[in-house]
């Protein structure tokens, strides 16, 4: 059941609607109730969203289709006087911030909208919310200061001695002290747990004297105020904000909370070179040191790469393999796309898109609910050092940005913050070696190069290649050159593998390194890839390209059944 409203800052012309009432609109106010609807709506005034049916009520305007929370309009049009501002009574303001103004509410320094209390001689505005809810004058915050604190109700610039950054508006002050410090920055959790660090941090308020260099977004940490450090890393430092942003810390305060051993050992030590990996514990697996060459259809079952001449444990069973630094991949790691630490997955039921490089994959995956990462990804933590730029590049809050080895726009990129570069994770995962039928020769990457003259054409596709891209040169001196991806094609970061489906299909990955390339089902061309898909069933045996070849096919066979379908109704008619 609604309440009827009539509110004097919201007015609609008598003419366009007969239930306006000179300039006044009749409201119907969704007050909290035992049966009030529980669905969402956004405030237009404070742009939050909530439920219905919260204690904090709601209101909406028929004709405009607008909503607000019943504590975020005016109740009265009148001045009012507020002990924040004792000196000037406050006007009630209702067609947005003037220009003079930096549009931002002095307690809560969020923006200004629609109404707002505000006194045009000290440029002093408040929220209607925040008028009706102030924050406390005097404040006891133990755990940020021992002393009780004062809110300063007034513009002023300040640094506040808890983040080390600027802050213009109502600080909270110690005058024993001379500190000052932000609204927000007085609750401060003290010990938290981020993803970009193993070991727990803890706030102080002094770093004591010293060049230090936030691990986060890599700028100077002013030692003077206060900042995030490790008891057990004494180089690691970060800002007080750069520590608590929300893609960062998982918002968990860890203060008196006791600290839980995790063991993150993948494997038992069963002698030396032999170990039982948690991901084939049912046979032991043995280090092989020496460096032959291995047949390059052996895959490493964690990042799905060849093996070559690489140190690795082999299954004494079975055909099961694992690079050595595969097999001591930690079933927990931290990583700077999830605020909470993955955990290794070994078994993958069929192929997973990676959230970082946004390839498909069938090794181990890096897990935490909707958050996948292959391991060569999860391995990139939030820092690397690549070959192809003299700096190291950061997991930075950029949302987008082009990287510098494919040239096309990326959303998960790292960064240089000493110049103009970035990395997307598919480019800083490329394996740096590989071979391929079209060359004798190890193919090795090539991060791009001034073009000389004459055009450069790829082996495989027999089209143009831009030198200005990465790609993959012979290692020898036949001078074959190759577009990344017709070398790698679109399932390069998975191995061969076979799913048996429910619908009875099985559906193979295979290594297309037969005599002669064979004929996709769907595009009617030789497959190039070097993973293609293999599909059968009861009734037909056909081989795919690409994940598009196989979608192009089962969609046309889906119209093909309901054209069939549609022609028996027609039949029955």
């Amino acid at each position: 059941m609604g309440r009827i409203y009539t509110h004097f800052w919201h007015a609609h012309d008598s003419d366009e609607d007969t239930s306006c009432n000179q300039e006044r609109i009749i409201w119907k106010a969704r007050i909290n109730e035992i049966h009030a609807s529980l669905s969402l709506f956004k405030c237009d005034e404070c742009v939050e969203t909530i439920r219905r049916g919260s204690d904090r009520g709601a209101l909406d305007c028929p004709l405009c289709d607008k909503e607000w929370h019943l504590d975020c309009i005016p109740s009265s049009p009148e001045e009012i006087n507020h002990p924040f501002h004792p000196y000037h009574p406050l006007k009630l303001i209702i067609d947005g911030p003037p220009d003079y103004s930096d549009g931002k509410c002095v307690t809560c320094h969020e923006p200004l909208r629609s109404f707002f209390h505000h006194c045009s001689i000290c440029d002093f505005s408040l929220h209607v919310r925040c008028s009706n809810n102030p924050p406390p004058l005097i404040l006891d915050a133990p755990r940020c200061h021992n002393h009780a604190l004062t809110l300063m109700a007034r513009n002023d610039t300040f640094t506040c001695n808890a983040c080390g950054t600027h802050g213009e508006q109502c600080p909270y002050v110690c005058a024993p002290c001379a500190l000052m410090f932000h609204g927000d920055c007085v609750t401060l959790p003290h010990v938290i747990n981020i993803n970009r660090h193993d070991h727990r941090i803890s706030h102080t308020y002094s770093l004591g004297f010293g060049d230090w260099k936030c691990k986060i977004c890599h700028r100077k940490i002013d030692w003077r105020y206060g900042a995030y450090s490790c008891s057990k890393c004494p180089d690691f430092v970060a800002h007080s904000k750069c520590a608590t942003r929300n893609d960062v810390w998982d918002g968990v305060e860890l203060e008196g909370v006791p600290e839980e051993f995790v063991d993150v050992s993948p494997f038992k030590l069963i002698e030396d070179g032999v170990i039982n990996h948690f991901s084939h514990d049912e046979h032991n697996l043995r280090l092989m040191e020496d460096a032959t060459d291995r047949d390059e259809s052996i895959r490493c079952e964690a990042c799905t790469s060849c093996i070559f001449s690489d140190k690795h444990y082999s299954c004494m069973e079975c055909e099961f393999f694992l690079h050595e630094t595969c097999a001591n991949l930690p079933l927990q790691k931290r990583h700077g796309l999830c605020r909470k630490p993955l955990t290794l997955v070994s078994t993958a039921r069929g192929l997973f898109k990676c959230c970082a490089c946004e390839t498909l994959s069938n090794g181990f995956i890096y897990k935490c609910g909707d958050i996948t990462l292959d391991v060569r990804c999860a391995s990139i933590s939030w820092y690397c050092d690549y070959e192809c730029h003299p700096h190291t590049l950061f997991l930075t809050t950029l949302d987008r940005d082009t990287c510098g080895g494919c040239l096309e726009t990326s959303r998960r990129v790292l960064h240089c913050v000493e110049c103009d570069f970035s990395l997307d994770f598919k480019c800083a995962t490329l394996p740096k070696k590989i071979k391929h039928r079209c060359d004798d020769h190890f193919m090795s990457l090539c991060f791009g190069e001034e073009a000389r003259e004459g055009k450069y054409w790829c082996e495989i596709c027999e089209t143009v290649l831009d030198p200005q891209k990465w790609f993959y040169s012979c290692s020898g001196d036949c001078g074959v050159v190759c577009h990344i991806q017709c070398v790698l094609g679109e399932l390069w970061n998975a191995k061969p593998q076979v799913f048996n489906t429910k619908v009875g299909e099985k559906i193979e990955l295979v290594p297309n390194d037969g005599m002669s390339r064979p004929i996709c089902g769907s595009c009617g061309s030789r497959c190039q890839q070097p993973l293609l898909y293999k599909i059968s069933n009861s009734d037909m045996e056909e081989s795919f390209c690409d994940t598009q070849c196989h979608a192009n096919y089962t969609d046309a066979l889906q119209l093909a059944a309901d054209q069939a379908w549609l022609e028996t109704v027609v039949d029955d008619d």
